[in-house]
């Protein structure tokens, strides 16, 4: 999940992810068992679809990033950065704004 959520930012944005909150609690079973790997880490929310036309799963990560954001890319329409308390506004006053499909 760290190397998914490193790269994917990378691509997305520009941005280099250089501090990933939860990490510190990170949990690899490397060399408990050769045949099998687990990767646990404790992300900032997790969210699963219970009922409508498209099962999905997502999970959320507070990180900290630098560099210089891309121009423009698929999915950075509109994009812009805002305060953690007015995002949480938002949030609480309209949760399905945030997920599109």
């Amino acid at each position: 999940m760290v190397q998914a959520l490193v790269r994917e930012v990378k691509e997305e944005t520009g941005l280099d992810v250089y501090e990933i909150e939860g990490t510190e609690t990170r949990i690899d079973t490397t060399g408990i068992n050769p045949e099998f790997e687990v990767e646990c880490l404790r992300p900032f929310a997790a969210y699963q679809t219970i009922k409508g036309p498209i099962d999905s799963a997502g999970y959320y990560f507070r990180c900290k990033a630098s560099g210089d954001s891309l121009e423009a890319g698929d999915e950075t329409i509109d994009i812009q950065w805002i305060d953690i308390k007015a995002l949480n506004k938002l949030f609480m006053e309209n949760p399905l704004a945030f997920f599109r499909c």
